[in-house]
């Protein structure tokens, strides 16, 4: 399977909610880099620290809908840059949220080993913001 077909692979079982699907294209000891500036940025190491840091606060505390569609997807290889949209509706506040996002994907032998998002983060929090 090629690099392009698992990324598109893990964004389609994500709209699904298939977390372990997602999880399961990462590799055991993922660098995971949420953009600086949100809630839960920073570095998270391995599938546990993403698991419980990024993905299950999505919708147990902060959106009762949420998307990250991809738009595009540039194949360089080991590389993938996403250019795509975040959109849902906050749980605490109801207001919509639909900023873009760039997610850099680096995949070796069939696994994601690194993520990096950069999205516009004000667009985020003001969302969450009461």
């Amino acid at each position: 399977m090629s690099n392009l077909e698992i990324v598109r692979r893990s964004y389609e079982a994500f709209e699904r909610g298939d977390l372990d699907a997602v999880l399961a294209d990462l590799d055991p000891e993922i660098e995971w880099h949420q953009a600086q500036g949100l809630p839960h940025g920073g570095l998270y190491r391995g599938r546990d620290e993403v698991r419980r840091n990024v993905f299950e606060p999505l919708d147990a505390e902060w959106w009762s809908e949420f998307s990250a569609l991809p738009d595009e997807i540039l194949d360089a290889g080991d590389e993938l840059v996403v250019l795509g949209r975040y959109r849902g509706t906050a749980k605490g506040t109801g207001k919509r949220l639909d900023v873009p996002f760039v997610h850099v994907w680096t995949l070796r032998d069939e696994r994601a080993t690194r993520f990096r998002q950069f999205l516009d983060t004000a667009g985020w929090i003001e969302a969450l913001a009461g």
